[in-house]
């Protein structure tokens, strides 16, 4: 099927379903479906609100001892909350968007405490915002089924909405990098820079959009460029599930899955304006508006901007982005939403602070004397980017139990590059050929899912299955692509002056990329005992990938058809709170890397398993996690000596019987009233067939712990901070002299924050980045360096 095809299909069955869709009445919102077991009150409570979407605003205390009976069918919101508290002695009261439960007059005074605000967490995205938690109550990411943390049989993170807000985060890279066993490498400067990212020792190229499966060019663009091009505004929450995920997304590593989730309408008005100033004259201007757009609420819209421009620690830098994301849902009745999207972004940078540092040393491995602020691109580098999505999905629930979402996504990015870059082993004089590059890309990424889930009952039991299709076909085209490397500089005296080549002579005709990969899929959750589930599934995909030179001479063609992923995992419940777990699942990764012939290298083919504990306490509102892990993998793509390829990238080799093994551990939420904390530790090694190891140039232990504290005394006041540390990295493909002086010795990086909230409407956040100044390396092999100290302040403001 080609791209044109299948987006004309996709495309037309986007469309005929909102075209059936909106021919529907719209709802009365004030009848919902519910399916809510007899069950202890709080809990039901819960359900209650994600089930129609509403927040709750309740003192679990109120409902301690208390059970609830069950609430069946389509009825009326008031009936069905009055069924659910009668004889508790509580009374609820909706208001808008809003759903207060507190006692009856009758019960004495002293038994109302404090409401504590608990957003509900609707089925359709485990939405955080404004829940100011640092943890998620579900997620659907790993599996397609509908789970909490501790019911999902693998490593999950949720970098929350809060956490992105009090982290003073505003890319999607350094949202990511929050995330335990994240190794980030940036190699340039905020916006634009090239920025690649591992997850257990192998690279992330998984992503999901919405629900949606995606290519990594939507997301990531050229070598993970776009990921620092990408807002963090635009979203509710990032969630990073770790191992391998090939039920739902097919083909892929056993790194890490992003599943990115964006921000909703929300069902009573809301609107914020933010400005912020930080170091390097940057400046950042965000604005959110959302409600609802007729008086039943039934349909709701949400619109965010952003504008961001400033400068960066590398001499002569600057950047500017603008980014505009507006959604629309309706409610086409009780048991259908639609939902509409779109999104854009545009950014540039001058002077290539994007790019990659000086190298360490001459040919001679004689050390070279750059430092942080050393840029070793001409001052005319640029490049531009401008990004356009598409979103459509249609969602309906048949009955109580079982429901389907259609989505599709389409992605359209350009970029445009011209640099000259000093980046080679200098001679001892300083001399080397500036690397002169001009390339066009443009890239379309069609994306369609089908997605069914419901429960049914077997044995006595309930158990849940989902079951669907997902596809996607990435077209790239790089109509200009052309690098010499002829012209010489010296590094050492030259001031980033050099004229400028006749461009005209690089507009050589490039090449086109065509990737595809569709596949269905199928997963139930058994309740094999009241303490025991075991969750199986399997895929089968189908993947081909085909380029073709500018002359459309095909350069590779290669097609796998019938792959099957299986997928196994249980979960045993000690206590309540107290949980076991394992999983299993097969790898199947055909990979972009070549050799230094210019050769793809074949699929890596591999095992997956990890097994471990999860606990969660109070409601949710605190999870922990400890698991160990294994993978075994053929053709793992190993960086090949400092080669390069006939195009001058780096060259990999493929190494056959690695083996990856490791154990994190892992904590999130809110372990006290007023105290949140995010953090944890991973232990990760490789190794060859021989047991030498392998990626050194990642570190084999790595921390990360954020905290905040809200006094009891001063709530307007929150301060706290986070660490990251790190144990050394080197490169190996160096000669072994070198290798002092292309190692990263161990480092942490401290950074603070403070908030005070002038007001319910007015809230002022401060950000202080590496609080020590410390001096490290992000890349072992070149003068790539992490921030220096750093000062961001941000004045918000809520009508």
């Amino acid at each position: 099927m080609t791209l044109p095809t299948f987006r004309r299909h996709a495309l037309a069955l986007a469309a005929s379903g909102l075209a059936l869709a909106l021919h529907m009445p719209v709802a009365s919102a004030q009848q919902a479906s519910f399916d809510i077991a007899a069950q202890p009150l709080a809990t039901a409570l819960d359900q209650f609100a994600r089930q129609t979407g509403l927040q709750l605003v309740f003192s679990p205390a109120l409902a301690q001892d208390r059970q609830a009976p069950a609430v069946q069918g389509t009825r009326d919101l008031r009936q069905a909350l009055d069924e659910l508290l009668r004889g508790s002695g509580l009374a609820g009261r909706i208001e808008g968007g809003t759903l207060t439960v507190a006692p009856l007059a009758k019960e004495p005074a002293e038994a109302m405490l404090p409401a504590v605000k608990v957003t509900a967490q609707p089925e359709r995205g485990g939405l955080t915002e404004g829940t100011g938690s640092y943890t998620a109550r579900s997620t659907s990411a790993a599996t397609g089924l509908d789970l909490s943390l501790r019911e999902t049989p693998q490593s999950v993170t949720v970098i929350t909405r809060a956490r992105m807000d009090e982290g003073g985060i505003n890319t999607l890279v350094e949202a990511i990098a929050l995330a335990p066993g994240i190794v980030s490498n940036p190699t340039g400067t905020s916006v634009g820079g090239y920025t690649s990212m591992y997850v257990r020792g192998y690279p992330l190229n998984s992503y999901v959009l919405d629900g949606v499966p995606v290519h990594t060019w939507a997301i990531a663009g050229y070598q993970w460029q776009g990921l620092s091009s990408l807002d963090s505004a635009l979203y509710d929450s990032v969630t990073v599930i770790r191992g391998a995920t090939g039920l739902m997304t097919g083909a892929g590593d056993p790194s890490a899955t992003v599943a990115l989730t964006r921000k909703r309408p929300t069902p009573e008005f809301q609107a914020s304006v933010s400005q912020s100033f930080g170091t390097w004259q940057q400046r950042r201007s965000v604005g959110d508006v959302g409600g609802p757009l007729n008086a039943a609420g039934t349909l709701r819209g949400r619109l965010v901007g952003v504008y961001e421009a400033g400068h960066g620690w590398k001499e002569g830098y600057g950047y500017d982005k603008r980014v505009a994301y507006g959604v629309l849902e309706a409610d086409l009745s009780p048991r259908t939403l639609a939902t509409l999207a779109l999104e854009f972004g545009s950014d540039r940078g001058r002077s290539g602070g994007g790019y990659t540092g000086y190298a360490l040393s001459d040919v001679n491995g004689d050390p070279t004397p750059f430092g942080r602020s050393d840029n070793p691109a001409a001052d005319w580098s640029f490049y531009r980017d401008r990004r356009v999505g598409l979103t459509a999905a249609l969602e309906h629930r048949f009955n109580d139990d079982w429901q389907v979402k259609l989505a599709y996504n389409h992605n359209r990015v350009k970029d445009n590059q011209r640099f000259g870059l000093a980046l080679d082993w200098p001679e001892p004089d300083g001399t080397l050929g500036l690397h002169l590059r001009s390339y066009r890309r443009e890239n379309a990424v069609d994306s369609l899912s089908v997605k069914l889930g419901g429960r049914y009952d077997l044995l006595g039991r309930r158990h849940e299955l989902v079951a669907g299709f997902n596809g996607a076909q990435a077209d790239q085209k790089t109509p200009v692509f052309r690098s010499d490397f002829d012209s010489l500089v010296n590094v050492y005296t030259w001031n980033r002056q050099f004229p400028q080549p006749d461009w005209s002579t690089f507009d050589e005709p490039g090449g086109r990329d065509k990737v595809s990969q569709y596949g269905f899929y199928a997963a139930t959750r058994l309740h094999v005992t009241e303490p025991l589930s075991v969750l199986t599934g399997a895929r089968w995909t189908t993947w081909r990938s085909r380029s073709a030179d500018a002359a459309g001479g095909v350069t590779d063609d290669r097609k796998e058809n019938g792959v099957f992923t299986p997928y196994l995992g249980m979960v045993y419940d000690f206590t309540p709170n107290l949980s076991a777990y394992a999983s299993y699942t097969t790898i199947f990764n055909p990979q972009s890397y070549r050799d230094v012939n210019g050769r793809l290298l074949d699929p890596e083919k591999g095992k997956n398993i990890e097994a471990g504990v999860k606990g969660e306490w109070l409601g949710g509102r605190l999870n922990a996690s400890a698991a160990v892990f294994q993978v075994k993998k053929n053709d793992l793509a190993v960086l090949d000596d400092g080669s390069l390829t006939p195009t001058g990238e780096d060259a990999y080799r493929a190494e056959d019987r690695t083996r990856g093994r490791g154990w994190e551990l892992e904590v999130a939420g809110e372990p006290a009233r007023g105290w949140h904390v995010q953090g944890g530790y991973t232990r990760m090694l490789t190794h060859d067939s021989s047991g030498a190891r392998l990626n050194n140039d990642q570190p084999k232990h790595l921390l990360k712990l954020f905290g905040t504290w809200t006094p009891a005394g001063l709530s307007r006041l929150t301060v706290g901070g986070g660490v990251t540390w790190q144990s050394e990295i080197y490169n190996d493909w160096v000669d072994p002299s070198w290798r002092d002086l292309y190692t990263q010795k161990r480092y942490a990086v401290l950074n603070l924050m403070a908030n005070y909230a002038f007001s319910p409407q007015l809230m002022l956040t401060a950000n202080f980045n590496n609080v020590f100044d410390k001096v490290y390396r992000t890349d072992a092999s070149a003068h790539d360096y992490g921030p220096p100290r750093n000062l961001q302040a941000t004045l918000q403001y809520k009508f």
